[in-house]
Parts: structure tokens; C-alpha cells; sequence
């Protein structure tokens, strides 16, 4: 049995709370702990967290009341407990790398919110935003090489096709790779290379612009770069045909035929030779857009023997865990 007071409170709630129900109507879709179903298939003005209008302390059938609102806190509270407990057990700093699988997804959103993506975060400045649309640009100038029309035919004949040629880099590792992350940016490494594959994985050919910060001599290309290219390159077409697709760079022989000017297209091309056990042969070169050679090179690449404990390793750097044992 409730006394007068009893009433008269529930009343005065019942009387003084709905004020500011449009107030949080107006955000429910951002901060509902618990809501279920599409927000607009229903015309109602009610919001998960409004107190009801006409309810006793006892509550009704409907879980209204002191009950409704204990069950509306107990699952607020389990919710907090349930996402402190995951941002404590899984870093999701280092689960990017699983961001395609149900587990690279969780993250603690205590509020059903999600966190806005890393490219809204900060406005961009003027220098950033002319540095995209340099990138842009150069992107679109590149796709509309004949050069790159030529073998895009050649994909759809089925002989060749398009590829990624970091496809096995996360974005845990990308930002410590040389030319996917290190040498990327404005005047250096700015556009994404377009790869092309063979279909037996022998041979590929790339696109790419080289910057004007890449030069040893002024406006000259520097060789090391020109090697690092060449050596990614021939590691391309031998990883798939050494066993367990792990090799190291053994020997990496290059000759010079004519400088490589900045701010150009150029088109790389490797091959792989032939394979003797552990061992993997392969050739490359760097052309201009007029067909002129400009560097050559061969390489030698070496399985090793025992690739197991390296490729778990790699798979454990790969997703972040560093620091495990």
C-alpha cells in the first residue's frame, strides 16, 4: 500500500519530467542505451529514457515505473561493465589489422555511439588538401595511360589481371612500410601503384609517379630508390613460387642504362626465371612511357629453411601483438 506522499510524488514526477522530453527525444537516436528496430517506424514522441506520464511507483505490465527504470539502469550498467572489459582485454589500436573479421570490429561504444573515422577528425589545412588533389589528379593521369589501357585489355582476355601490391599489409604495418607508407606523400611516392599480374604469377608489370623529393642529383632520381623499387618488385614474382611464399633477398644486381628523371610515370616489369629448391631467380627493369630502358637488374631470392616459427611471427607483428611473448 502507498500513503499520500507516495502519490503526490508520483504524481508531481509524472507532472514535472515530460518538460524536458523534446529535449531528449531530439537526441535519442544518438544516446538510446538499449533501442531496438528502426526510429521512424513509429510516430511517437516517446524516448527510452522518458519517464511515463501516468504510472505508480509500483509500476505496470509494460515495465514502467521504478521496475522499468531498474532494469533501463541494470542494463546501463552492464553494458559500461561489458565494454570496459573489452577495451581492457583487446587493444583495438592493434586490431586493425582484422578490421575484414567480426573480431576487428569490437570496440567499446558504452553509448551505441560510433567513433567518427580518423580522416574527420581534424579539418584538413590548405597545404593538406592541395597535396589530395595533386594525388587525385596524378592518380586519374595515370589510369589514363595507353600504357595501362593496353594491359587492362589484356585482363579481360583472362591472360593477365589487376592486383593490389600491398594487399598483404594492415594498417598496422603500412605506416612502418617503405614505399607504401614511409616514402608516401606529396612529390615522393604520391600515387597508389597499378599492378598487373600474370596469371600464372610469373611476371607483373607497375605503374607508378615518382616525385621530385625522391632525387639524388636534382631532378635525377636517386639509385638506391631506383634499387628498393626494383628489389620490391622481384620479390613480387618470387614470393609466389617459393615454398611457404617466404624469400629474402640474396643477391640484387642492377645496371644503370640512362637516368631517371623526376616527376614521371614510369613502368616497371619483372619476371620470374626458374626455381632451384629454396632458391628463386628473377629479372626486372624500369621503363619510361616511351619504351626507353632505364635500369635492369637481377636477384636472387632464398627461402629458409625452417619458415614456420617466421610466419607466425610475422602474423603476430602483422596484428600488433609486439609485445607478446
Amino acid at each position: 500500500m502507498f500513503n499520500r506522499g507516495s502519490v503526490r510524488l508520483s504524481r508531481t514526477l509524472a507532472t514535472k519530467v515530460p518538460v524536458r522530453s523534446a529535449t531528449i527525444t531530439r537526441s535519442k537516436q544518438q544516446c538510446s542505451f538499449y533501442a531496438t528496430g528502426s526510429n521512424s517506424s513509429s510516430n511517437s514522441t516517446a524516448s527510452p529514457i522518458d519517464v511515463p506520464k501516468h504510472t505508480s511507483a509500483a509500476g505496470n505490465a509494460n515495465g514502467s515505473g521504478s521496475s522499468g527504470w531498474i532494469q533501463k539502469l541494470t542494463l546501463m550498467t552492464a553494458s559500461a561493465a561489458a565494454g570496459a572489459l573489452a577495451y581492457s582485454k583487446y587493444n583495438t589500436a592493434s586490431m586493425e589489422g582484422l578490421s575484414g573479421m567480426p573480431i576487428g570490429k569490437m570496440t567499446p561504444t558504452i553509448l551505441t555511439e560510433e567513433e567518427p573515422d580518423d580522416a574527420y577528425v581534424t579539418k584538413p589545412t590548405p597545404e593538406k588538401l592541395k597535396e589530395i588533389k595533386r594525388s587525385v589528379l596524378l592518380e586519374k593521369e595515370m589510369a589514363e595511360l595507353n600504357l595501362v589501357a593496353e594491359y587492362k585489355d589484356k585482363a579481360k582476355t583472362g591472360e593477365w589481371k589487376e592486383a593490389n601490391p600491398y594487399w598483404y599489409l594492415t594498417k598496422n604495418t603500412t605506416p612502418h612500410h617503405l614505399t607504401a607508407g614511409t616514402l608516401r606523400g606529396d612529390n615522393m611516392l604520391s600515387v597508389h601503384p597499378i599492378k598487373f599480374e600474370r596469371k600464372d604469377q610469373k611476371a607483373i608489370v607497375l605503374f607508378l609517379h615518382l616525385g621530385r623529393s625522391l632525387c639524388g642529383h636534382d631532378g635525377i632520381i636517386h639509385g638506391g630508390l631506383l634499387a628498393t623499387l626494383l628489389d620490391e618488385a622481384t620479390g613480387m614474382v618470387a614470393l609466389p613460387n617459393l615454398p611457404y611464399h617466404i624469400g629474402f633477398t640474396a643477391n640484387l644486381n642492377l645496371n644503370y642504362r640512362k637516368p631517371v628523371k623526376a616527376d614521371q610515370f614510369v613502368m616497371i616489369k619483372a619476371e620470374f626465371e626458374r626455381g632451384e629448391g629454396r632458391k628463386g631467380y628473377t629479372n626486372a627493369s624500369i621503363h619510361d612511357l616511351d619504351g626507353n630502358t632505364l635500369v635492369e637488374c637481377t636477384a636472387l631470392f632464398v627461402s629458409p629453411k625452417n619458415p614456420v616459427t617466421m610466419v607466425a611471427n610475422y602474423v603476430k607483428n602483422s596484428l600488433g601483438f609486439t609485445g607478446s611473448s
